[in-house]
């Protein structure tokens, strides 16, 4: 019997369209255990300093997106508000593939440093903005839900009695 490979599919980023609010919520209600409905993500994509990005799979034309990611600009500093790719896709450079087409945005509007906030417990994620060059900078103990009271994050199911888990703060100097 042969090998057989999962090829990952090749991804174009681009600025996102009013269209793609209603996958934006569906793909963060599915990743998230505290979701955003389309009028929280209209609202917050139409908010001065912020641009949502999303990813779809190429040769697929405006068909729906596969993850985004919303960024909030100020001064020379910004912060990436959430970052999500759809759960059926994972693994396969979406995250990768906005995070890139992010910092170089960034880096053409000539801003300095990106933030970001992740639960200590999401280790997928952490591998990514690490190997990206994000750095700790700071910590917020017991910042988001307690897994008990949620459905877990990122599609990890909760667990029964567990503590609030910490926010890590990290930072990627764009300079």
């Amino acid at each position: 019997m042969g090998w057989f490979f999962r090829r990952k599919p090749e991804l174009v980023v681009q600025q996102h369209a009013g269209s793609d609010i209603a996958t934006m919520a569906d793909i963060h209600a599915r990743s998230f255990s505290k979701p955003w409905n389309e009028a929280d993500i209209a609202r917050l994509v139409s908010g001065k300093g912020v641009q949502a990005m999303v990813a779809r799979q190429a040769g697929r034309g405006s068909q729906g997106a596969c993850g985004f990611a919303m960024v909030r600009t100020v001064a020379d500093e910004a912060e990436i508000i959430t970052i999500a790719a759809d759960p059926a896709m994972r693994r396969a450079g979406i995250g990768r593939a906005l995070m890139g087409q992010i910092v170089r945005e960034l880096q053409h509007q000539r801003i300095a440093r990106l933030f970001l906030e992740v639960s200590a417990e999401n280790t997928a994620a952490l591998a990514l903005y690490r190997s990206t060059g994000f750095r700790q900078v700071g910590l917020r103990k017991g910042y988001y839900t307690p897994p008990q009271m949620a459905g877990g994050q990122a599609g990890q199911p909760a667990k029964a009695g567990g503590k609030a888990p910490d926010a890590l703060v990290m930072e990627l100097d764009l300079r």
